[in-house]
């Protein structure tokens, strides 16, 4: 979907994106270590974290693009592919408001995208792209639009203010984020929240992260409804507490499953600040820090600072989604993974990568042949259908393994042998199985819970976390 008063194409061609000094770049391409070009896509075959959308996406190979299916969401890169499969996505959401300001964004989010070092200097003097001129044209298009005075760049937005979460945002008749949207009708939305809700239940960090997952769907769903792409972002390392910090993986795992699970893209602004010093946070270590000369500073001495990380790789977003699918570019990537299998005993959907995630729905599942997990000593009505993945361990691995659902829904996680029967069952769970497992292979299976003849099943969010014996992810 083209929209009008949008630069020409033609103009800008950002590939292969590489912040030099933040994340590793080869020395002469320009690219991130590790990978190699194809349109700006890692290569085919990279490590990369599973999972797909509820429709789609079964058969076809890890690491090839049949034609039209969903991209997996690799881990080893910071912005997720935009394959022609995500282009389709995207112009389906922009279809629900055709009207949408295409040289309009909104921000969402807590106090970290409250702070005036987040985007707001884009509207000032004080920038500098560095080496990475070529985001001009779209610095140029959301800088020209303005609402009430201020641009998409420096708007203080209903839906931001410090100490929030996902829950609040969607709270109230009408919610901050409905009053956003109504003041601006924008084609697009950068969102991030998580960082207070990590927190929110104390100890109790399964039943946090069900909550937090909960109000981040709705939310995400509330956005596309209408019709304005939201572009997801991974949240920060928690330096002020370890016990929360070694919760924040699972967490971006999460938020990544639900940018995959509906092919919207997604900012990894963890994996930027991972190898900066201190994180690249302030000394709260909560909030980022940025240059003395400015976050819109975009230099190699700009980008050791957290906020001007965040401003690079959140205009880089804006700048991938206004070229894919308000002009007429088009596609960006021309390979990413995509999952393997049909998901049943059969031929279940293989686990690649780490982490890995999955957004499926049991109600449309192919498999509904496991029933009561005897060998878990189960009497629990699990007749439902059901969704299976393989798990290769070749050297001891720990893994924990969640699945997340909403409303009535009630899907189970259930870990296997490799006779993906239910007498090989080995442990089960509602939410949360965590298991050491010796080399071999194993199966892990989502099934529908039956009460009294009723199945619940529907939408799930699988997230599986897979570590060295250890690791504090998984602990």
């Amino acid at each position: 979907m083209v929209r009008s008063g949008l630069l020409p194409m033609g103009l800008v061609v950002v590939a292969g994106l590489c912040l030099g000094a933040v994340a590793g770049c080869d020395d002469e391409s320009g690219t991130p270590s590790g990978t190699t070009t194809s349109s700006g896509s890692t290569s085919s075959g990279t490590g990369g974290d599973g999972g797909t959308t509820a429709t789609g996406g079964q058969g076809g190979e890890a690491g090839a693009l049949p034609d039209l299916a969903p991209a997996l969401y690799p881990s080893d890169r910071t912005h997720s592919p935009i394959t022609p499969y995500v282009v389709d996505r995207l112009n389906e959401v922009l279809e629900a408001n055709p009207s949408s300001a295409g040289d309009l964004f909104m921000k969402v989010g807590d106090s970290i995208s409250a702070s005036t070092n987040f985007l707001h200097c884009f509207a000032g003097t004080t920038v500098d792209l560095g080496d990475h001129a070529a985001l001009q044209a779209t610095l140029d298009v959301y800088g020209g639009a303005t609402i009430l005075g201020t641009t998409s760049f420096d708007r203080d937005s209903h839906v931001v203010e410090s100490g929030r979460t996902a829950y609040w945002a969607m709270d109230g008749q009408p919610s901050p984020l409905v009053q956003e949207m109504d003041a601006l009708n924008p084609a697009a939305g950068v969102v991030m929240f998580g960082t207070n809700d990590i927190g929110w239940f104390g100890d109790d960090h399964v039943s946090t992260l069900d909550w937090y997952h909960g109000h981040m769907f709705d939310l995400v769903d509330a956005m596309i409804d209408r019709g304005v792409i939201p572009i997801l972002s991974t949240i920060p390392p928690r330096d002020d507490n370890s016990a929360l910090d070694a919760w924040v993986p699972t967490f971006n795992a999460a938020i990544r499953g639900m940018a995959q699970g509906r092919q919207i893209p997604l900012v990894d602004f963890h994996r930027e600040l991972e190898p900066l010093v201190d994180h690249g946070l302030s000394g709260d270590g909560v909030h980022p820090n940025a240059s003395s000369s400015g976050a819109c500073v975009l230099t190699t001495d700009g980008l050791m600072h957290g906020y001007n990380v965040r401003n690079l790789i959140t205009l880089a977003a804006v700048d991938r989604v206004r070229r894919a699918a308000l002009t007429t570019e088009g596609a960006l990537d021309d390979d990413a993974p995509t999952l393997a299998g049909q998901g049943s005993t059969t031929s279940p959907f293989l686990i690649l990568g780490h982490p890995f995630v999955d957004v499926r729905d049991t109600s449309t599942a192919t498999s509904q042949t496991l029933d009561l997990y005897d060998g878990c000593g189960s009497t629990t009505d699990e007749s439902g259908p059901e969704v299976v993945y393989r798990l290769e361990v070749t050297s001891p691995m720990r893994i924990r393994a969640i699945v997340l659902d909403r409303g009535d829904v009630d899907i189970d996680v259930h870990l296997l042998d490799g006779s993906a029967t239910t007498a090989g069952c080995m442990a089960r769970d509602d939410r949360l199985l965590e298991a050491d497992l010796a080399p071999g292979t194993y199966h892990i299976v989502l099934d529908t819970y039956v009460a009294s003849g009723t199945e619940h099943s529907g939408e799930y969010l699988f997230v599986l976390m897979t570590c060295a014996p250890g690791d504090p992810a998984c602990l």
